[in-house]
């Protein structure tokens, strides 16, 4: 699944789930490091993209590297990466986490369908362990699917949308700090995140769907469900490979 670069369409709403959480807003910044919230997670989601793809695509010596420099909390970020206010925060490290994998296991099943049992179960295990892998402590991470789901629903009746949130959603839309084709793509993305979050955090981001951004949700998924599963694979894993080439640079591999 995590090999689909079409999952990095469900970005924008992981950020903004990830910017709701009061506890994110309330840890303290470095004063020497004037970053606003939107480029700090936007940083860490860019960093956890390169970290996935590596482990993803990347050989045994980069999967190898990538791993002991994590451990040693030493990794190469990609505008920032771990060295940001949240990597001490296995909380909130762990609400990130979540937000990728509900995001992503979202927009997957709305372009290939609903997965088996087993094949979710799986996939479940082995993004646990990628976060584990990526920093998420040893026992954070919940067991099942099942416990993962009630962590979720209870976390997302916590979130609030502040005025430094609201400044968030905003910070986010005009940021530059993202890739050409992300940029170009931004009238999709928008419409895709703003169908994909929940209604009442959606309204509070004052993020309303009209018939505008349902059509233009709808002509995304479309194209996405007749036309991206049939495309070659090294463009539906171009999105990832695009942060892979970026990290591989970082990793000095012999």
């Amino acid at each position: 699944m995590l090999q689909e670069g079409i999952l990095f369409a469900g970005s924008g709403a992981a950020l903004l789930l990830q910017a709701a959480l009061p506890a994110i807003r309330e840890v303290e910044n470095d004063n020497s490091n004037p970053k606003t919230l939107a480029t700090e997670l936007l940083d860490a989601l860019q960093a956890h993209l390169g970290y996935i793809s590596t482990f993803v695509f990347g050989t045994r010596d980069e999967r190898k590297i990538l791993l002991e420099m994590l451990q040693r909390e030493e990794a190469p970020g990609l505008g920032g990466g771990r060295n940001n206010r949240f990597a001490h925060h296995p909380a909130l490290q762990k609400w990130m986490a979540a937000t990728l994998y509900a995001t992503a296991t979202d927009f997957y099943q709305r372009v290939y369908g609903r997965v088996d049992f087993q094949t979710a179960q799986r996939a479940y295990s082995e993004f646990g362990l990628l976060m584990n892998c990526m920093g998420v402590p040893a026992g954070t991470w919940p067991e099942t699917r099942q416990t993962f789901w009630s962590y979720w629903d209870d976390q997302v009746g916590k979130l609030t949308v502040s005025t430094d949130a609201a400044q968030f959603a905003k910070d986010l839309r005009e940021s530059t700090d993202m890739p050409k084709w992300v940029q170009n793509m931004k009238p999709f993305l928008r419409a895709v995140t703003i169908e994909m979050l929940p209604p009442n955090l959606r309204d509070s981001y004052g993020l309303k769907s009209t018939a505008s951004t349902r059509t233009l949700y709808r002509t995304w998924m479309g194209f996405s469900v007749a036309v991206y599963p049939a495309m070659p694979n090294k463009w539906r894993g171009y999105p990832l490979r695009y942060y892979q080439d970026k990290l591989r640079g970082k990793l000095n591999v012999v």
